[in-house]
């Protein structure tokens, strides 16, 4: 019962249609760019170079399209060169079908492993492998190969003079998006009810990534933005002290007010231009921190102060090294060079058990058995282009990834979209059409992809569909049922695409335990780290706290994404814990995540602040936290309470104060026993819903 509703849910997701769309300036350059190429097809009064560059700038304005991080001109550079040098190279292996198979294979793999780098990353992979298949399999021989990989290098070329017109916006446009996002998430959090809500990691890998890609001459210029980043970390440990430290009133004007706050920095950052916050509500904020009797609002009014700053300072692109590295991000400041990041974060996923090498597996075979059954059902009876398989390889291609839900949704959306598309397609087939109707429509269809883009599968294959079809018939001649070789092309490729997957799966389920394993053990390192540096000021290595903190941060998405994924699997592939229990855990991490967090907002700064009795803790932390992380990954359980009674027996012991009133001599000494407590509570919680398997 379980699977069929899991099926129909999914199925829903494919067919869902949403609102969200690239920015309309991006995707004006898009249709300028088809719309350029389909011109200069009327002017030559050549309509398979007309096609041919139409293609390459449509393929290249997608991948300009997709959640771009580096310059867009960067990316329409790097698309248009990956997506022109596979066209040449599809030419020159056209005939020689061995040799095609295996290239394709080798590149199918590399798309895969890619995928690593992000979705968006991937599926530009994907567009690219496309340029290889489309001479190698679609060219009538390779001298009409080079000649259309010439024509997909013009289109793809006015693509990239198209991203270098004016207006170009504001510096540094995907950094300052990524921070944005962050400053909003936070600006939502802070009126949120639940306490997890501060616990997100998303926002924050997010606004990091897009700062790590940032060339290291760049960065002086970009150090507002990197002072920013770390802000927001200092923001989020202030709300999550003041949640911990200041009784709730009931009151929502003061968490409205740093919602407001934070929403201007947001649209400061996102625009480039300022955006104040009304003094009346910097007087509110100023009046809570004033009364508070501790320092909890007083260190969240400064920050969101030294954040509203640097996000007006942002908006100057004449900064230069005006601005210090921010103290919070020294390690992302000094940043690793491109290519070894890239090789690292590959050379990581080169093992049997990852999935995104089982999905290079997948997907390198998928291909090409793919392109084998493509071109062994021929033409459909003299309907389709006969003796080629690049629908249905493509198909397989695009439908493939990681997931089950997502590659089950995305089969069943993007056969439907082309089903539809396949009948829209054969309805203007049916009119006579003039070279310059057969233009403008052309192009009109482009535009509606560009537009759906990010819909879902549904409406951008319709709109797909129909382009290609049409683009096809009228410029090869083809009949007007042409349209439904195509649907059916893709049909099967989505049909193989979900096989495949399901001969040789991916259970995020499966992988909830390693990844919950992998993050106790980050947290192994960093919490005996942090509670180090209470023995003296400056004890920490904040560059190594930083680290550990993105590594944290980065396992922690993982683990949340696989236990999100794990809801559309079918019930027989569960992992050891339930749903409640994955819930459980999903907060427990947060909490024992939110208490890291505080643990390091509250480090000494003065000697009288030093609490060196809780290194007493190092030990019996780091040995309860490595036992935990093997019961994750399934050996022998850890009996809850075995910390609780170390932690009861070191407090009795030592005579630490837990609870004295901010004036009080000890006030630091008693918040540090307080965060300690927090810490063993939370790890005993997540302890006992691990035992609880």
């Amino acid at each position: 019962m379980r699977r069929w509703s899991l099926l129909i849910t999914i199925g829903r997701d494919g067919l869902r249609i949403q609102r969200a769309f690239a920015a309309p300036s991006a995707i004006a350059r898009a249709v300028l760019g088809v719309l350029l190429a389909t011109v200069l097809g009327l002017l030559l009064d050549d309509p398979v170079a007309g096609a041919m560059a139409s293609v390459g700038a449509f393929i290249c304005g997608i991948g300009t399209l997709l959640s771009p991080l580096r310059h867009p001109v960067v990316n329409a550079i790097g698309m248009a060169a990956a997506f022109s040098a596979m066209a040449v190279l599809g030419a020159l292996v056209h005939g020689t079908t061995w040799l095609f198979l295996l290239l394709l294979a080798v590149a199918a793999f590399a798309t895969g492993l890619w995928r690593t780098m992000g979705v968006a990353p991937g599926i530009r992979g994907c567009l690219a492998v496309i340029g290889l298949m489309i001479t190698a399999d679609l060219a009538p021989d390779v001298q009409g190969g080079l000649m259309m990989a010439g024509w997909i290098a013009v289109g793809t070329g006015l693509v990239v003079m198209v991203r270098l017109l004016p207006p170009y916006g504001p510096r540094f446009a995907a950094q300052r998006r990524a921070l944005a996002a962050l400053y909003k998430s936070l600006a939502e959090a802070s009126v949120a009810a639940d306490s997890a809500a501060l616990g997100g990691p998303a926002p924050f890998t997010a606004a990091r990534q897009a700062l790590d890609l940032l060339p290291q001459f760049s960065r002086p210029a970009a150090a507002a933005m990197f002072g920013l980043l770390g802000e927001a970390e200092r923001i989020r440990r202030a709300l999550h002290t003041v949640r911990l430290t200041v009784p709730a009133d009931g009151s929502q004007e003061r968490p409205a007010a740093a919602a407001q706050v934070l929403g201007n920095i947001s649209r400061t950052v996102a625009s480039g231009r300022g955006h104040r916050t009304p003094e009346q509500v910097w007087s509110l904020l100023e009046s809570w921190a004033a009364a508070s009797p501790v320092r909890g609002p007083r260190d969240l009014v400064t920050r969101l102060r030294s954040a509203d700053e640097l996000a007006r300072r942002s908006t100057d692109d004449r900064l230069g090294d005006v601005l210090e590295p921010h103290t919070e991000v020294p390690g992302l400041y000094a940043g690793t060079p491109s290519v070894a990041r890239t090789a690292r974060r590959i050379r990581a996923q080169l093992q049997p058990q990852s999935p995104i090498f089982r999905h290079a597996v997948r997907l390198a075979v998928g291909v090409v058995v793919a392109e084998i059954i493509g071109r062994s059902i021929g033409g459909w009876g003299g309907l389709g282009i006969s003796a080629h398989g690049f629908w249905v390889a493509l198909t397989t291609m695009l439908v493939l990834f990681p997931e089950y839900g997502h590659t089950m949704a995305r089969g069943w959306g993007r056969a439907a979209g082309a089903v539809l598309g396949g009948l829209f397609a054969w309805v203007l087939s049916l009119p006579h059409w003039s070279p310059v109707g057969l233009a403008v429509v052309a192009v009109v269809l482009a535009a509606a992809s560009f537009v759906t883009l990010r819909t879902g599968q549904l409406m951008l294959n319709l709109w797909l569909t129909t382009w290609i079809v049409f683009l096809i018939h009228h410029v090869g001649g083809l009949p007007g049922p042409t349209a439904w070789a195509r649907a059916a092309d893709t049909v099967v490729g989505a049909a193989l695409a979900v096989f495949i997957f399901l001969i040789w799966p991916t259970w995020s389920t499966r992988r909830v335990p390693g990844l919950l394993a992998e993050w106790l053990r980050v947290q192994d390192r960093l919490l005996p780290e942090l509670l180090t540096g209470y023995a003296d000021v400056g004890a920490t290595n904040p560059a190594a706290v930083d680290a550990l903190r993105e590594r944290s941060r980065q396992v922690r998405e993982h683990l949340e994404a696989a236990v999100e994924q794990s809801y559309a699997e079918p019930a027989e592939h569960r992992g050891p814990w339930s749903t409640v229990q994955l819930e459980q855990i999903r907060t427990q991490v947060s909490m024992v995540a939110g208490c890291a967090t505080l643990l390091g907002e509250h480090l000494p700064r003065t000697p009288q602040d030093t609490v060196p009795e809780l290194t007493e803790l190092v030990d019996p932390l780091h040995e309860h936290l490595t036992a935990l992380a093997r019961a994750a990954a399934g050996a022998e359980i850890v009996a809850p309470g075995a910390l609780r009674s170390v932690f009861d027996s070191f407090t009795a012991r030592s005579r630490l104060p837990v609870e004295t009133s901010e004036g009080s001599s000890s006030t630091t000494t008693s918040r540090a026993v307080a965060l300690s407590t927090a810490t063993v509570d939370a790890v005993e919680a997540l302890t006992a819903t691990i035992a609880s398997r």
